[in-house]
């Protein structure tokens, strides 16, 4: 399940070079912060902007809820909103972590964005195969966290759910959706213009 909150216009991910979009990835515990360097040069292609990858930092107490044992993502957001503040009005951010994300309406969410602060979080505890009791695949928890990654930065565009299931913007609300679903945009979704 993912959340998103959206009230702008898409906007395109390419700008000209005076007005150059950054994003950065924020692995918000250790165990994500081994992931993101596979995670940004893959970004980097898919979105063909400058991805920043920084180093791992700590996650925020005052979101985790422990009759629950998970973490409010919406707290997350306004941890790396606070980040955001601190950068230029192109910037981008997206947070991963290893913990299992909730919203107050949802039991678990696998993400959650916030498109006016330009900031997402992304779990990935809920993408590997291990969480279902199933046997660990690499290649396959790499697959997924791209999908959610370019999905969630995908929201921070402002760009919505797609219809087209080929689409990494399609909604997915359980793992298989995620499976089935492609890992690029659509034509639709990213038409690759080069100005605002």
């Amino acid at each position: 399940m993912r959340w998103a909150r959206s009230s702008e216009p898409c906007e395109d991910f390419h700008l000209s070079s005076e007005r150059k979009i950054v994003i950065h990835l924020i692995p918000l515990d250790h165990r994500s912060g081994e992931i993101i360097e596979d995670l940004g040069s893959s970004l980097e292609a898919l979105f063909e902007v400058p991805i920043l990858q920084h180093e791992p930092t700590t996650l925020p107490a005052s979101g985790y809820d422990p009759e629950r044992e998970q973490y409010s993502s919406s707290q997350m957001l306004v941890n790396l909103t606070a980040f955001k503040n601190t950068l230029t009005n192109l910037e981008r951010v997206l947070g991963i972590v290893s913990v299992d994300l909730y919203t107050d309406d949802l039991d678990f969410v696998f993400g959650e964005e916030d498109t006016h602060e330009r900031v997402g979080v992304i779990s990935i505890i809920r993408l590997q195969q291990e969480f279902y009791n199933l046997p660990p695949d690499k290649t396959l928890f790499q697959q997924r966290i791209l999908k959610e990654a370019a999905h969630g930065l995908g929201h921070i565009y402002n760009l919505g759910h797609c219809s087209n299931s080929a689409c990494v913007m399609y909604f997915s609300s359980q793992i298989g959706e995620i499976d089935q679903k492609g890992n690029i945009f659509c034509k639709e979704c990213h038409p690759g213009r080069n100005t605002v």
